[in-house]
């Protein structure tokens, strides 16, 4: 019996293992809806970075400019305040040839500083300076003028400029030196007066006329 038994043991089917390969593998593979929003993720991360470079690129060029302009700004001013040191020797010159006499002008010696001044002129000119032009009867503006005194003519004009004012490169380095006029402008002769005038040197032509004819 135990035989038997035994032998329809052997003969019978034996157990099935579990199959849990297909589980596993279910298991091990990943959700596609999740790839996709890890991938977007990553999309969004990569675009902040380049956005992130693209602005630091972009602040560093405009910081490279700013630096520049302001090293230009520096020198251009630092060649500005030579020159305005240097415009009182200018200003000199040009008085003392105003003031020589018109027959010492031919004189070697006094047209050899003649040119040195022309070219200390040139030289500043090369370099932006730009006499400023101020002519009598212009209003008088308190960003390009200073005022020494105030003198009889129309009011708030020009009346004689005094000091030549100059800029560089379009910015004021010294303000012209200007009389102003008070308001108190003469009164110019009337036509009936101008009339009467011209009446009493016909009577007096007439008179001197008659006495010589008398005589």
């Amino acid at each position: 019996m135990e035989q038997q038994e035994r032998e329809q043991g052997a003969t019978g089917d034996a157990p099935e293992a579990p199959n849990n390969s297909a589980d596993e593998a279910q298991a091990g593979e990943p959700d596609v809806a999740e790839l996709s929003a890890r991938v977007q993720e990553l999309e969004e991360r990569a675009q902040r970075y380049m956005a992130n470079w693209q602005r630091a690129q972009a602040d560093l060029q405009n910081f490279r400019r700013q630096v520049e302009r302001d090293q230009e700004e520096m020198a251009q001013w630092a060649s500005a305040a030579l020159m305005q040191q240097t415009l009182s020797v200018l200003d000199d010159l040009e008085r003392a040839f105003g003031s020589v006499p018109q027959n010492l002008l031919s004189l070697t010696w006094v047209e050899g500083i003649w040119f040195v001044y022309k070219k200390l002129e040139a030289m500043l000119v090369a370099r932006g300076l730009e006499a400023m032009d101020v002519q009598p009867g212009q209003t008088f503006d308190p960003n390009l003028h200073q005022a020494v005194t105030e003198v009889d003519g129309v009011f708030g004009a020009v009346v004689d400029v005094v000091q030549r004012g100059y800029t560089v490169s379009g910015r004021l380095l010294r303000p012209a030196l200007v009389t102003v006029g008070n308001g108190n402008v003469a009164a110019e002769p009337s036509e009936e007066a101008a009339e009467n005038g011209d009446a009493d040197i016909g009577n007096g032509d007439a008179d001197s006329t008659t006495e010589s004819t008398a005589s």
